[in-house]
């Protein structure tokens, strides 16, 4: 029983797709080094997103950022992630763009039964075609949650009482795979939206509804 109560509360905890800024390489002008994101849609639940990056031309353009997303509810604290990270262009071929993804995330959830705090990566894959103007690009990543911390409350520990709170390695993952678009608005503001679906690692139990849908307004400066 303490085998199972576990595996179900980790795979509450995994039930949230990976979040990320929708970025447009060729929106940007050189006096553009800033994007402030804002983010609304489906996480398996509704979920609200701001973020901030900085790009950085290196051997490739590079984008630095660090974004906050928590579900939309009555205790908006109790559940949130925290994401920092960056992308590379790795490749660019006339309007055709290819960008590789490194992102290490906290996150923290909570019930009546237990509080999770979990540390994680995300790495994922976009390759689209990119104009000043607008963008449409498919994108692929893997969500991993590397280590999480159980602490269970009193009504578990009732119903439960040889269950232990601790760490536990590993705790889970999930595939996602979908399509992101953008379209400028103007020299500052970009619009975008994200869509797509999500596979638990290990043939491991799905979400009721495995999907993301994501709507964002950047602004540049």
């Amino acid at each position: 029983m303490k085998k199972l109560a576990a595996v179900m509360i980790l795979v509450m905890a995994m039930a949230e797709a990976g979040s990320a800024q929708n970025i447009n390489w060729r929106s940007l002008r050189e006096d553009q080094r800033n994007v402030v994101q804002f983010n609304f849609g489906y996480d398996f639940g509704a979920t609200a997103q701001f973020g901030y990056g900085r790009s950085f031309d290196w051997v490739r353009p590079v984008m630095l950022r660090l974004d906050y997303s928590f579900p939309m509810g009555n205790n908006v604290v109790d559940d949130f992630k925290v994401r920092l990270g960056g992308e590379i262009e790795i490749v660019e071929i006339g309007g055709f763009s290819a960008t590789l993804r490194i992102v290490s995330n906290l996150r923290r959830y909570q019930t009546e039964l237990v509080r999770i705090v979990s540390f994680g990566s995300d790495f994922g894959v976009l390759a689209g075609y990119y104009k000043p103007t607008w963008h449409a690009a498919g994108e692929f990543g893997f969500d991993k949650s590397i280590t999480s911390h159980l602490k269970h409350s009193d009504i578990m520990r009732t119903n439960y009482p040889e269950i232990r709170d601790g760490w536990y390695i590993p705790s889970g993952g999930h595939y996602y795979y979908g399509i992101q678009a953008g379209k400028s608005l103007g020299e500052y503001l970009d619009l975008s939206l994200r869509l797509g679906a999500t596979n638990a690692q290990d043939d491991d139990e799905n979400a009721v509804l495995p999907y993301y849908l994501q709507l964002g307004l950047g602004i540049k400066f």
